[in-house]
This record gives C-alpha cells, sequence and structure tokens, in this order.
C-alpha cells in the first residue's frame, strides 16, 4: 500500500521530520493542517527533508469513521503486516515512514464522538537522549499540557518510533462533529515550532 505524501526539501544530510494525520478517518482538524503545512514549509529553507501525510488511513476516511471497513483501529495495528487487511498493510506503510524518519509528529482529535483537552505527549523512552528530544519537540508544540505516557504501549506509531529510537510526539485536541479551525491553525503553528527548534 502506498500512502499519498508530500516532500519538501531535499534530504542532503539533513533531518528528515514526519508529520501525519488521519490515522483515524474522522479527524479532520489535522488533515486540514498538515495540507496547510505543505504551503507554510515551501516559504522556508528546507535543511533536510519533510515528509506530510495529511490522510493515513484513506479507507476510515472515505467511511467518515475512526476505522476502515476491517474494523481495526490503525493506532493499535502498528507495525501491520504487508499481506494483512486494508488497516494491517496502511500501518505497515506508516511504519515504514516512522522507521526513515528521525522526528516524527501524529497529530490527532477526539474524532466525532470525543473532545480532547489540548496536549502534546511522548512514550518515556528509556535512552535518555530520545526522551530528551521528545520533551524538547512536546515544549515546542506548545500546547497547555504535556504528557509522558508508559513505554510500554503496544501497536502504537509512537511504539514503532521507540524501538527505532525515532524521537516522537503525538497531539490530541478538540474533537466533536463541529470543524474548528482553531485546532488546525494551533497544529499549523505547533509543527512550525518544533520543524524550527
Amino acid at each position: 500500500m502506498e500512502l499519498k505524501s508530500t516532500i519538501i526539501g531535499s534530504n542532503a544530510g539533513g533531518p528528515r521530520l514526519l508529520i501525519v494525520a488521519g490515522v483515524h478517518g474522522d479527524e479532520y482538524e489535522p488533515m486540514v493542517a498538515v495540507q496547510r503545512l505543505g504551503e507554510e514549509f515551501r516559504r522556508f529553507a528546507i535543511a533536510g527533508e519533510i515528509e506530510l501525510i495529511p490522510i493515513v488511513n484513506q479507507d476510515a476516511y472515505r467511511l467518515g469513521r475512526r476505522v476502515g471497513k476491517d474494523g481495526l483501529d490503525l493506532a493499535r495495528t502498528c507495525p501491520g503486516n504487508c499481506s494483512g487487511s486494508g488497516t494491517q498493510q496502511c500501518a505497515a506503510a506508516l511504519s515504514a515512514r516512522i522507521v526513515r524518519a528521525d522526528f516524527f509528529i501524529d497529530l490527532h482529535t477526539g474524532g466525532t464522538n470525543l473532545q480532547m483537552a489540548p496536549l502534546a505527549g511522548y512514550m518515556l523512552h528509556p535512552d535518555e537522549e530520545v526522551l530528551k528530544v521528545q520533551r524538547r519537540m512536546a515544549e515546542a508544540f506548545n500546547l497547555p499540557t504535556i504528557w509522558g505516557t508508559t513505554q510500554q504501549l503496544e501497536g502504537r506509531s509512537l511504539s514503532v518510533a521507540r524501538d527505532h529510537k525515532v524521537p516522537a510526539i503525538y497531539v490530541e485536541y478538540g474533537g466533536g462533529s463541529v470543524f474548528n479551525p482553531e485546532i488546525s491553525e494551533s497544529y499549523v503553528q505547533g509543527c512550525l515550532n518544533v520543524a524550527s527548534n
């Protein structure tokens, strides 16, 4: 399975930043933010490479639901299986992109059914250097809450990053049945903050 992405800059020895949205198909503000980031990052000289994937889970997005036709939650299916169901293949494709990155940001909301307080989170990585970078990334995102969670969670995009020592954060903010442009704007600014640090 191929994920549709935009790549900005050229990785001439510089760092690779991966930013994704749409792991769940009903989380719209992050999708809009990642599309806007394509325009924003083109205004700068990029020392390295930025890969933007606005909708990871195309199947769930087409259905307007958190999960795709197979009923699996992509956020619990990583590292996936190239020969498995649609969600498993999508998880494998996402995991392959994470492994190639030097830094990773995974943007979420509560979807159409939940409301999430704004937070930037990361796994409590056993490697102190990775942990320090993750904390800096979360702080730079500039949301009111920074959340360090157990490193023992499996199936997540961040567990793939953890296993390959890729500093990574996830962001949660908002949700519900009404699109909130302020959330998209805060995501754009947060990603720009992280990229410039």
